[in-house]
């Protein structure tokens, strides 16, 4: 009987991680970066931007140029803003604002910014970002200073492939206790200096995030309701997946 459930379990592990995509960090420009990470588990795609502390940041999914009404992310360094591309204006926000803000970090003069959505909103207007093999139009831009400005800045567009989580590094880790009722204990390898963490619940929906290191990798699930959720570690374009259950 033992046999039995850890097989299952097994398999149902490899095929979560088998729906994890990423274009893991793609550099557009010194000190302007992004990563897209499509979660077919959780329903979630998850999006980090590395730009200048003292910059405006754009960019746009599924359009090579403004007039074919990309859906924008543009942030001041401050505030996110879910948009779409509208010609020769700044892309005016949606009337649904359907990316979160999880955090905004700064390492000297550069900062780091890390968003979340759903792949799917249902809004006409947002992307639909696919757990799957395949590529993504991106435009983007960006300015000397956090006061957006059409075209005030450098401008550009690419396309990047979105690469199955087989040719991704898988980061291994450990959890107790399991089920847990307050705090759950992340085991890290010995090489791993910190990391990011986020905890999903069955939905999809994000309820947690923090970063963990070496000295400190308690994450405390005391305001979390009771059911399933997944625990997801970031480090080092590494990352893994593990289920637990608050009790």
């Amino acid at each position: 009987m033992k046999k039995s459930l850890l097989l299952i379990f097994l398999i149902s592990a490899s095929s979560m991680m088998s729906q994890v995509f990423s274009s893991g960090e793609q550099t557009l420009l010194t000190n302007l970066s992004f990563n897209i990470r499509i979660d077919g588990n959780t329903n979630k795609t998850t999006l980090t931007l590395k730009e200048p502390s003292n910059a405006w940041f754009a960019i746009g999914f599924g359009a090579l140029n403004m007039s074919s009404g990309a859906d924008v992310l543009r942030t001041d360094g401050t505030t996110i803003i879910d948009a779409k591309s509208s010609s020769r204006v700044n892309p005016p926000a949606d009337t649904s604002q359907d990316w979160s803000l999880e955090s905004n970090t700064v390492d000297g003069n550069v900062r780091t910014i890390v968003a979340t959505s759903d792949n799917d909103t249902g809004d006409s207007d947002d992307f639909v970002f696919s757990p799957e093999e395949g590529s993504i139009p991106i435009i983007y831009a960006h300015g000397t200073s956090t006061s957006y400005g059409y075209h005030g800045g450098t401008r550009g567009f690419t396309t990047i492939g979105v690469l199955s989580s087989k040719q991704e590094e898988l980061l291994s880790f450990e959890t107790y206790p399991n089920p847990a009722i307050d705090f759950v204990n992340v085991q890290l390898s010995s090489d791993i200096i910190e990391a990011d963490v986020m905890v999903f619940d069955v939905s999809g929906r994000l309820v947690k995030s923090q970063q963990i290191n070496i000295d400190d990798t308690k994450l405390n699930i005391s305001d979390l309701s009771k059911g399933i959720y997944f625990l997801t570690i970031s480090s080092d374009n590494k990352t893994g997946t593990q289920k637990f259950i608050k009790q």
